[in-house]
């Protein structure tokens, strides 16, 4: 009997999963083993890469919420349900996209108040307060420069997405709330799992390490609480939630999917690499991070019935 497309596929897709998890595997032999002489040979505070960013990289959950909400907010607009209803979806999407906006500005701008700092006080740049540390006082044009960045992303962003949402016909907009919905959740899902193993591992980070490196200890040791989070790394894990984009881009649209896709791909491993040269997390810390969005976001397409990377002959799953 011949096989269908779909099924034809199959053994390709189960090929790359199995890859993508030995390579998992493998980092994580290579960090339980060799953390230590890795992050003692790469390791650079005064790294411009790392610090750029260090700094500036946590945008996509925001751009996911972003266009997660403004979905259900053209999709609520458009339907039949109670007025009162409606308002209140469509008051409380907006309130999330800006909201969300202003955290990453925020995260932004403190990340970018303590480079300059560091640069006056004469200390690597990409030196950051450690994890249970006091950040450095905000400077008084601080406010300011959030209140206005917030309003001016909020509004490229609402009209973006108003310019991206009006051409969508009824089974687009349709199967864009349920991957709204869905990659919402992955968000969410993926965030809290990293930060309960941080607070549950409580593992030194290497620029918290001692001159002889004796509070060193291996990811595969839990240390409990201790006001110290660098397994699983939370930059990784927020990086490679871009591999959620994708999914935003019509199937029928198979190589623009798929150019996404690799943006993702290469955007999530420049940070995870980032974050070793500037000593803020080893080898184990990224690879556990990556994989958690990774695995997070390959589920949800799963239950989606999408695929990530596109359809090359523009066929939906």
């Amino acid at each position: 009997m011949a096989l269908t497309q779909s099924q034809a596929k199959s053994p390709a897709r189960f090929k790359i999963e199995h890859i993508v998890l030995g390579i998992v595997i493998l980092l994580l032999i290579i960090g339980a083993l060799f953390d230590k002489p890795i992050s003692q040979t790469i390791m650079d505070q005064n790294s411009y890469f790392g610090t750029l960013f260090q700094n500036y990289s946590l945008v996509f959950p925001a751009i996911i919420l972003f266009m997660s909400t403004q979905v259900l907010f053209y999709r609520i607009q458009k339907s039949n349900v109670d007025a009162t209803a409606k308002f209140a979806v469509m008051f409380l999407t907006l309130v999330v996209a800006i909201y969300e906006t202003w955290q990453t500005v925020k995260i932004a701008l403190i990340y970018t108040i303590s480079s300059l700092n560091n640069i006056k006080n004469k200390a690597p740049i990409g030196a950051a307060n450690n994890d249970n540390g006091k950040h450095a006082a905000l400077p008084t044009w601080y406010m300011p420069t959030l209140v206005i960045v917030t309003i001016i992303l909020v509004i490229i962003g609402l009209a973006l997405c108003y310019k991206w949402l009006a051409t969508k016909d009824e089974v687009e907009m349709q199967r864009l709330t349920y991957v709204a919905l869905a990659a919402a959740l992955a968000v969410l899902a993926a965030d809290i799992i990293v930060n309960t193993m941080k607070d549950f591992w409580g593992r030194f980070r290497p620029y918290e390490m001692k001159s002889d490196w004796s509070n060193f200890t291996s990811w595969l040791h839990v240390n409990g609480q201790n006001g110290h989070k660098s397994f699983p790394s939370g930059h990784s894990q927020e990086a490679w939630i871009a591999l959620l984009l994708p999914l935003f881009v019509s199937p029928k649209l198979g190589q623009k999917r798929r150019n996404t896709f690799i943006f993702a791909v290469v955007f999530g491993c420049l940070v995870a690499l980032s974050r070793l040269r500037l000593g803020a997390h080893f080898l184990s810390d990224v690879t556990m991070g990556s994989f958690i969005s990774i695995l997070v976001i390959y589920v949800m397409a799963r239950i989606l019935n999408e695929k990530l990377m596109g359809d090359p002959l523009n066929n939906i799953n």
